[in-house]
């Protein structure tokens, strides 16, 4: 059985780049940076901290 756990929207505009994150544990976060590898680690780091401990 599929559950999804989360959705992750990357957003690019001229100055940034937005990471909006919702997941039904934490709710609606964005992440903002000025790269994309900047804003990838802050979502990595977030869904670690949401998601340990939880096995399936």
């Amino acid at each position: 059985m599929e559950e999804r756990l989360c959705q992750i929207d990357f957003v690019r505009t001229e100055s940034n780049i937005t990471a909006r994150l919702q997941s039904q544990l934490g709710g609606l976060r964005e992440f903002t940076g000025d790269t994309f590898d900047e804003v990838l680690e802050q979502v990595y780091l977030e869904l670690m901290d949401e998601f340990e401990g939880i096995s399936g």
